[in-house]
């Protein structure tokens, strides 16, 4: 159980966050940590897809570290896609945007349903980059 980081495509422009069942913000952070060392590794933009679509409970006190991932965000990381969210999580995003309004970039999310659908979402907007 936990949070797992995974190269979602052999270019490695998709990066994938698997939540499988219950997690903490300890693996939250060992998560993120592990995905920034990825992305060092590699010199152009990066997609990540959130994957919660196995996820359990969000823990307490998740939206106080909201700040946190956005002063941490990688300088090759583009824009993330949800896949999976439940409603409650969906309102977790909303209540995050309303806390977070000056450091916030909606544009820098979007959600999706499938996993197929998210790497679509990504591929298409790699093309679209300059």
């Amino acid at each position: 159980m936990g949070i797992t980081v995974i190269w979602d495509n052999p270019e490695q422009t998709i990066l994938r966050y698997v939540y499988n069942g219950q997690w903490n913000l300890d693996n939250f952070y060992q998560a993120l940590q592990e995905s920034r060392d990825m992305m060092d590794k590699v010199d152009h933009r990066v997609g990540p897809i959130i994957d919660v679509q196995n996820s359990k409970l969000v823990p307490n006190g998740v939206l106080s570290h909201g700040k946190n991932v956005a002063l941490r965000k990688h300088p090759n990381q583009g824009k993330s896609i949800i896949v999976g969210a439940s409603g409650f999580v969906r309102t977790l995003f909303d209540v995050y945007k309303k806390v977070y309004r000056t450091s916030f970039d909606e544009s820098a999310y979007a959600f999706s349903v499938t996993l197929d659908d998210a790497r679509n979402l990504l591929l298409k907007q790699a093309v679209a980059s300059p």
